[in-house]
């Protein structure tokens, strides 16, 4: 018997040493497997679990209410740094999705901004040999050099799913050409990281109560659409029609947007003219050159306000990186700037509802029509009026109970009810963090009925207005905004006016041509009306910002101390007081550039 035993578990530990040795080898092919045929898309997702869970595990465990504000902001730090890690680990898709966290970061703690903004730095390249099978793929039949000759060995630029060569084309060796070629693991690792960003949602969703499934799907689709290239030569394609189209003569002059080569263009490949100028990267190397840091923006600020309100089709990455200025080629008279445009890859068609809403309810901002800008923040699901203004600004929210009159409980707004602990803003550093929580889920609850447009259109502005930061703010860039934003209000009721199937009764049906005169001439003269009052209330806010200015130059002249004069310094360090009195942070404003 006790033989038996022992031989039993003799037998037992040998199996148990087998099946041991047998998972471990099967581990180790798994992983060589998706290390060699995989692109390491397995191992990733792995990665980025287990990073997640941390994270969620590290806030469950360490954040409540006797933590103070130093150790809360700890914990926000180490887990935007196991974030951040994650994403440049993975590197790929992984870099789009922590750059998509940074520019929404005004809903987090700063110290996510601060660790992800890192990511908007060049990533690392391929070697032409690796990037060669993918244009081989993309042409059938052809070689890279059936298509190209003194093709760049090295890439000249390199992003997260693609980077950029140089060439010449094989059928015009006289035109220089600049080769975007989608790095090759992205086609087996996007399936992979889509499926990780899903369940990571999912996880944070189910951890923390906040409602990010729903967007996902949205994210999903851009993304695919982005490493379409020949979408993007598309876009490219479209965005230089709507200049020739509706832009004007100046505007005209001022943009450049590369011709793209379709014989060379496929889906993995995008071939454009190459541009030489200085990237908007290095703005102390444009000024160091001779360039107008004014003229430069007026003209940068000018093109996406009016893709904005006027044409509607809107870059949505126009960061510094894909704006290069040059000197005009048609002036050879005197020192002129030109902006080429570059990356078509994502843009979003407004649709004319969208935009007819957009540019009333920046009318009604500009004319202090508070009953107006309700009407469109409801439309649009949006009913908590401050967060509205922080996801789409970037701008602090007001924090602290309200109290709703004729009603014992505490709450942020009649709509979108908080429990009364989460509003006591005058509390602990947690409960301020509490309640900034409650406020982003509650707008994040709210958010799926937003408009897609806005988004894109909000990110859009706020990269233009970092910008025109890292020039100084040499313009003003509100004014330019309004300006488009009063011509694409009139555009669109004079076309209204104008249009066939404009009504003047809705009783008859049909209506009388002279009724249908007279509603066209009102409409016309509405639209008017509408421009004329935008520009009188823009040209006094012009004056009275110059009064302004020079009331703090004189304040500047008796103090010695300087003073704020421009919208966007003025908005920032009202942002930095209200986040340091608020939740005491202390923060950077630079910060709000990412």
């Amino acid at each position: 018997m006790v033989f038996s035993t022992r031989a039993w578990a003799t037998a037992w530990g040998n199996r148990r040493i087998v099946s041991l040795g047998s998972a471990s080898i099967a581990a180790l092919a798994g992983y060589e497997y998706d290390r060699h045929f995989q692109a390491s898309a397995m191992w990733r997702t792995l990665r980025s679990f287990k990073d997640i869970a941390i994270i969620c595990v590290d806030y469950k465990v360490n954040f409540h209410e006797e933590s103070g504000a130093d150790r809360l902001n700890e914990i926000h730090g180490r887990a935007a740094h196991r974030l951040l890690l994650c994403c440049q680990e993975n590197g790929g898709l992984f870099i789009k999705f922590g750059q998509s966290i940074a520019i929404q970061s005004a809903l987090l703690p700063p110290a996510f901004r601060k660790e992800l903004s890192v990511l908007y730095d060049n990533a690392p390249s391929v070697p032409v040999e690796k990037i060669a099978p993918v244009v081989e793929q993309t042409f059938a039949g052809k070689k890279l050099d059936d298509l190209f000759i003194d093709f760049s060995p090295a890439a000249v630029a390199s992003a997260s799913v693609a980077q950029v060569h140089t060439a010449r084309l094989r059928s015009d060796p006289t035109q220089r050409v600049a080769v975007k070629v989608q790095k090759p693991e992205i086609r087996l690792q996007i399936g992979w990281d889509l499926f990780a960003l899903r369940t990571c949602a999912k996880l944070v969703e189910y951890a923390f109560d906040v409602p990010v499934l729903w967007s996902v799907a949205e994210v999903e689709r851009r993304l695919r659409e982005e490493l379409d290239f020949e979408r993007e030569g598309n876009n490219s394609e479209l965005a230089k029609r709507d200049l020739d189209s509706f832009g004007d003569r100046w505007l005209r002059r001022s943009i450049y947007i590369p011709r793209v080569f379709w014989h060379a263009t496929g889906k993995h490949v995008l071939t454009t003219e190459w541009a030489d100028g200085t990237s908007l990267v290095h703005p102390t190397k444009l000024l160091g050159e001779g360039w107008s840091g004014k003229e430069i923006m007026q003209k940068m600020v000018s093109l996406f306000a009016f893709q904005i309100f006027v044409s509607g089709n809107v870059h949505g990455d126009p960061h510094p990186g894909n704006i290069l200025v040059r000197q005009n080629p048609d002036n050879n008279s005197w020192r002129e700037p030109q902006l080429v445009v570059l990356d078509h890859g994502l843009y979003v068609r407004e649709s004319r509802d969208f935009r007819r809403q957009y540019t009333e309810f920046w009318r009604a901002a500009m004319l202090g029509e508070k009953r107006t800008m309700a009407r469109v923040a409801r439309s649009w699901g949006m009913p908590d009026a401050d967060m509205f203004s922080t996801m789409v600004s970037l701008k602090a929210p007001k924090l602290g109970g309200r109290r709703k009159h004729g009603g014992n409980k505490d709450r942020l707004h009649a709509d979108a009810p908080l429990p009364e602990q989460l509003t006591t803003g005058n509390g602990s550093a947690y409960n301020r963090h509490m309640e900034l929580k409650g406020r982003a889920i509650a707008a994040l609850r709210d958010s799926h009925s937003l408009p897609p447009e806005l988004v894109f259109v909000t990110r859009n502005m706020n990269i233009v207005r970092s910008n025109n930061q890292s020039l100084g703010i040499p313009v003003d860039r509100v004014q330019i905004l309004g300006q488009y934003a009063a011509l694409g209000l009139r555009l669109m009721l004079t076309d209204e006016a104008m249009s066939p199937d404009r009504r003047y009764s809705c009783v008859h049906g049909v209506d009388p041509s002279r009724d249908r005169l007279v509603s066209r001439l009102g409409g016309i003269l509405a639209g008017q009306w509408s421009y004329f009052t935008f520009r009188v209330v823009l040209a006094a806010t012009g004056i009275g910002m110059a009064a302004y200015r020079l009331w703090c130059r004189a304040l500047t002249l008796v103090t010695g101390r300087t003073y704020a004069t421009d919208l966007d310094t003025i908005m920032d360090e009202a942002m930095r007081r209200v986040v340091e009195r608020k939740l005491g942070y202390q923060i950077d404003t630079s910060l709000f550039s990412a």
